[in-house]
């Protein structure tokens, strides 16, 4: 009887296999609608021949299984790999922590217990966005602002002619300026953890 190409969660005793694994999607920063969901498999049992057909499936977050139906083109030697990628997309633009399983299931397989793979994470973080910076534009004295942003503020910075940019002590959404006796730009610089660092806008004052 044929076995099925599998999926394991363990790496066999014989160090000739390979453990199988779901290899799309990766952790990122603002992951789309669209990403491609691949698995990998492996035949332990005997070749399976050219138009062999079996079901493949994932869910998200124990979600409703997606689907799919493979049919071999060409036969799938024993102790050799096959790589699928899902035709359905997933869907992982909101930022949070996505749980993905995976199974194979083809008829006559004498031990279906191998078939799954499971508890493959993927950390989807929001992309930096560095808001918009408000704040009066003329004065020697008065407060900026951020709102809108995403992530943490990483530092303001300040500019005699938008050419060259001096970091200033502040991490918080507002800074303040006062004493001003030539025009000045101000930005701030957000990042949400390793997501980039974009600068907001930048605010002119002249005072």
């Amino acid at each position: 009887m044929l076995r099925s190409a599998t999926l394991r969660t363990k790496r066999p005793v014989d160090d000739r296999h390979h453990a199988a694994a779901i290899t799309q999607p990766a952790s990122g920063c603002g992951l789309g609608a669209t990403e491609n969901v691949t698995i990998r498999l492996f035949n332990f049992g005997n070749t399976l021949p050219a138009s062999t057909w079996f079901n493949v499936s994932y869910t998200i977050n124990s979600g409703i299984p997606r689907t799919e139906l493979v049919t071999l083109g060409s036969a799938l030697l024993s102790n050799s790999t096959l790589t699928y990628t899902f035709t359905t997309q997933a869907n992982l633009t909101t930022p949070g922590s996505y749980t993905f399983d995976a199974t194979v299931s083809l008829a006559g397989d004498v031990n279906p217990t191998n078939d799954a793979f499971s508890s493959y994470v993927v950390e989807s973080v929001a992309a930096s966005n560095a808001g918009t910076l408000s704040g009066p534009t003329s004065g020697s004295a008065g407060v900026l602002t951020v709102t809108g942003n995403t992530g943490a503020i990483v530092q303001w910075e300040e500019s005699p002619d938008t050419q060259r940019w001096f970091k200033l002590a502040n991490t918080t959404a507002s800074q303040s300026f006062s004493g001003l006796t030539t025009t000045t730009h101000f930005r701030a610089r957000v990042a949400n953890g390793a997501c980039g660092n974009p600068v907001s806008n930048v605010v002119t004052v002249v005072p």
